[in-house]
């Protein structure tokens, strides 16, 4: 959370929800799991089994699940019912299927689910969890020092450069040059394609099939979760488009859901208008908390992964975060 959110945090207390709670929300997390996975451990903190569970009750307890079938051939005045929620889920993972679904399930819940088809059946991997991979490499075992320099060379950063310097050099690697870091994961002697074969962290069709069986919805997420400020607008909408249309083609759905990947600050309102002429009933799921954007059908997400920050205070901020931008003039989403 951002320095104004840390301070609404920390004044925010349990029983605000009931005063703020008719406002309807759209949480998401990537992953849940009792392990602390090599792909995922050096991104960020995730919830437990345990945890994920305690998130429902709490949920269930304030508000009421919202089925994305109200979204389906939805009418333009359309107007999302108070006091609702709904989970949404990003990158694909493969707890999804094997821990999130049982659990949605067995509390009746349906949610959405968005996926990279470049990732689907472990055929590749995202570069984030590329980076992952290597940094738990790096901490967990020694190298040599000949190894390291040429890292550092090939990241261009000094010689003398620490460890914590290299893996945050490491960090700032870009989706273009997923290339480099198979050259350091080559030089490191780890083999992330046989990692990603082995412990297979991504959906497999089969699966998405059975969990649309289950009653789950799923969206597009890109083909290959590039950032898109770092793309021209025809790859942002190649991206973006064949991503929802690798799902209708595969499984024969007639929706279009889609969520922008890392964050949807600076999506340019041409992207907007592409994704919207490609479908005019699409709806788009951002990640700037409680706002309103520019079209009735972009719904703006906030996290509930980080398991250091209590459910309950973390909805509260984000509602108090919503009257903060209200004051401020930045509640409205602007898009160029």
């Amino acid at each position: 959370m951002g320095f104004i959110k840390n301070i609404l945090y920390s004044v925010s207390n349990k029983g605000m929800l009931s005063l703020v709670k008719k406002q309807s929300i759209f949480p998401y997390y990537h992953i849940i799991n009792d392990v602390n996975v090599k792909h995922i451990k050096h991104l960020y903190q995730f919830k437990n089994v345990q945890q994920f569970e305690k998130d429902i009750d709490i949920l269930l307890q304030h508000y009421k699940p919202l089925n994305p079938e109200i979204f389906i051939n939805s009418s333009e005045k359309m107007k999302i019912p108070k006091n609702h929620f709904l989970l949404t889920f990003d990158d694909g993972l493969s707890e999804v299927f094997d821990i999130i679904a049982p659990i949605l399930k067995k509390n009746n819940i349906s949610g959405i689910f968005f996926i990279n088809p470049n990732f689907i059946d472990n055929k590749n991997s995202l570069f984030k969890h590329d980076i992952s991979i290597i940094i738990d490499t790096l901490k967990s075992s020694k190298h040599s020092e000949d190894s390291l320099t040429k890292i550092k060379r090939l990241l261009n950063i000094e010689s003398t450069s620490s460890l914590d310097q290299l893996i945050s050099s490491i960090k700032k690697t870009k989706h273009a040059d997923k290339g480099v870091l198979k050259t350091i994961a080559n030089i490191l002697d780890v083999d992330i394609p046989y990692y990603i074969n082995n412990q297979k962290p991504y959906l497999s069709k089969s699966a998405i099939k059975e969990m649309m069986n289950m009653g789950f919805y799923f969206g597009g997420h890109t083909m290959s979760h590039p950032r898109l400020a770092e793309l021209d607008l025809e790859e942002q909408t190649e991206e973006v488009i064949n991503s929802i249309h690798w799902l209708k083609s595969n499984f024969g759905i007639d929706y279009s859901f889609f969520a922008f990947p890392f964050w949807d600050k600076g999506v340019s309102k041409k992207l907007i208008e592409r994704i919207f002429q490609y479908d005019d009933k699409a709806f788009v799921f951002g990640n700037s908390g409680i706002k309103k954007d520019i079209h009735s059908r972009i719904i703006q997400r906030f996290s509930l992964e980080d398991p250091s920050k209590e459910t309950e205070k973390r909805i509260v901020t984000e509602n108090l975060y919503k009257f903060y931008n209200k004051v401020i003039g930045k509640y409205k989403i602007r898009r160029n």
